[in-house]
């Protein structure tokens, strides 16, 4: 995937974590498996930026709107995806006002009944709702507005925080190393800048 991601194994979160409840999405577009990855394999491969992919192929047909997304990967120590955390701009034009959306994408086997949550430095907690899980792994997403964009902008580090059953949670750690550079590459794809 041509990624420079670390490959930490996911850590224990403190407990008493608290995860707030969560607000209806209105609409999701997930890693892995949005319009930008389903058009991937007829465009060009993704570009990257340090730690972070651009996946943003032209539409086909030409007169759909065109899906773009950025993403990192944490692998195993043998190589395996552990997680992956994308940004996506939001295709729907009713939600103008949330401009991104954030998807990670987590292994098989997390408890579904704990809301899982993205967090960057000391900044608050976005909660995420789990939207499906396939063969790959479980999609969690949140809508990012721009304050949330320029906590990842000026991050080092995005934490997602998820139940491992038992009332226990794992830290999956993702480098935001590259992630401002992908991120503006990414806006002028889409006429945005």
């Amino acid at each position: 995937m041509g990624n420079s991601c670390g490959t930490r194994p996911p850590r224990p979160l403190r407990r008493g974590l608290k995860l707030w409840a969560i607000a209806a999405l209105a609409l999701s577009v997930g890693a892995w498996s949005g319009a930008a990855c389903a058009q991937e394999t007829s465009a060009a491969p993704a570009e990257t930026f340090k730690d972070w992919e651009l996946v943003c192929p032209e539409p086909k047909p030409t007169d759909k709107p065109r899906v773009c997304e950025i993403r990192t990967i944490i692998k195993s120590k043998e190589g395996g995806r552990l997680g992956a955390l994308a940004v996506a701009a939001n295709p729907d034009p009713n939600a103008a006002p949330v401009p991104m959306i954030a998807t990670a994408l987590l292994p098989l086997g997390v408890d579904l009944t704990m809301i899982p949550a993205l967090k960057v430095g000391e900044n608050d907690v976005l909660p995420l709702k789990f939207r499906r899980c396939l063969q790959r792994g479980c999609e969690a997403v949140a809508l990012l507005d721009e304050a949330q964009l320029a906590t990842l902008r000026a991050g080092t580090i995005a934490k997602v925080a998820v139940g491992i059953g038992g009332g226990k949670t794992a830290v999956f750690e993702f480098s935001l190393n590259g992630f401002t550079g992908a991120h503006d590459t990414m806006k002028k794809r889409l006429g945005k800048s």
